[in-house]
């Protein structure tokens, strides 16, 4: 499940959370597919997209990593992101000349 609320709700000791950094990557009858599904419940109420796929019965896969990631939700969001990637792009183009 995905929410953009902790799950399961803390009651009593803490539960451990996993954020998800959101990387999703569809072959091209995936996302044909996806964009033909309708929205269910779940994604409306929450706003993930992903739970598309899950309300539709789709399985998913999810990997782990070692990156807090960066959320890009917002226009301001994108433009500190997109100076980040230039910056970051710069840094790798001048590590390998």
């Amino acid at each position: 499940m995905f929410s953009r609320q902790p799950i399961p709700y803390p009651r009593g000791d803490r539960p451990r959370y996993l954020r998800q950094l959101g990387l999703y990557g569809f072959t091209g009858m995936a996302l044909s597919m996806f964009r033909h599904l309708p929205q269910g419940p779940l994604e409306r109420d929450e706003g993930v997209e992903m739970l598309r796929f899950i309300e539709q019965g789709h399985d998913q896969r999810m990997l782990g990593v070692v990156d807090q990631g960066l959320a890009v939700d917002t226009p301001e969001d994108l433009a500190r992101a997109s100076t980040l990637l230039q910056t970051h792009t710069k840094r790798a183009i001048c590590n390998f000349s």
